[in-house]
C-alpha cells in the first residue's frame, strides 16, 4: 500500500515538473485567462447497485501537455448485498486537486487526490437499521480519451480506480474490491475580453 501511495505522488510531482520544464516560453507571458477552464463531469456506474454523481471542476492548462486544477465530488451510491436482503447507501461530498497529462492530443493519464465526507446508511428488509457519518481519502488514477485544444471546449471520458483503497472509500465495495469510476466530462475555456462576442 505504501508503495502505491509513494508511486502516485511520484507521478504527480513528475507531471508538475514536466509542466514547468515545457513551459519556459509561457513563463515570460505570465498567467493567461484563456488557459483557465471550468466544467463538470457526470459519474455513472452500474454494478450490484449504481453510482450517480456530478463532478464540477476548475483548472488551468500550463501548456499543450499538462492540466491541473481542483475537482469536487457529489455522488449518490447504492449497493445491494449479494447474500442478504440488505442494501447500502452513501451520499458523498468531497474535493481535491487533479493533474492530467496529455502525451498525445486525444489520450490522457491522470491522477486526483480526493477527500470525501460520506453519509452512510444500511437498510434491511426495507427499514433503515444503521446510519453513520464517515470520511475517507482516495487517490484516483487512470486514463481517458477525448478532444483537447487549449482555448476551446473539451470533452473526454475516463476510467479511474482508487489505489488507496481506504476501508471507507466510496470506490470500493463491502469486500474491499475496487469499483471502477467512469466519468464523462465537458469543460470550456474562459475567453479574454477582446475575444468575447
Amino acid at each position: 500500500m505504501k508503495k502505491i501511495i509513494v508511486f502516485s505522488f511520484f507521478i504527480f510531482w513528475s507531471a508538475l515538473s514536466f509542466a514547468q520544464n515545457t513551459e519556459d516560453e509561457q513563463v515570460e507571458k505570465g498567467f493567461k485567462k484563456e488557459n483557465v477552464f471550468v466544467g463538470s463531469g457526470i459519474n455513472l456506474g452500474f454494478f450490484n447497485g449504481f453510482i450517480l454523481g456530478l463532478n464540477p471542476e476548475i483548472g488551468y492548462s500550463f501548456n499543450k501537455f499538462i492540466d491541473v486544477g481542483v475537482a469536487t465530488n457529489f455522488s449518490y451510491i447504492t449497493q445491494n448485498d449479494q447474500f442478504a436482503p440488505a442494501s447500502y447507501r452513501q451520499l458523498v461530498l468531497g474535493a481535491g486537486p487533479f493533474v492530467r497529462v496529455w502525451p498525445v492530443n486525444m489520450i490522457f493519464l491522470g491522477g486526483q487526490f480526493e477527500y470525501n465526507n460520506i453519509s452512510y446508511s444500511e437498510k434491511n428488509n426495507g427499514s433503515v437499521t444503521y446510519k453513520e457519518n464517515r470520511s475517507a481519502p482516495s487517490i484516483l488514477v487512470g486514463g481517458g480519451y477525448g478532444n483537447r485544444l487549449v482555448g476551446r471546449s473539451q470533452f473526454y471520458t475516463s476510467i479511474m480506480v482508487d489505489v488507496l483503497k481506504d476501508v471507507n472509500s466510496p470506490y470500493v465495495d463491502q469486500f474491499n474490491r475496487l469499483l471502477p469510476v467512469f466519468r464523462t466530462t465537458f469543460t470550456f475555456y474562459l475567453q479574454p475580453k477582446n475575444q468575447r462576442r
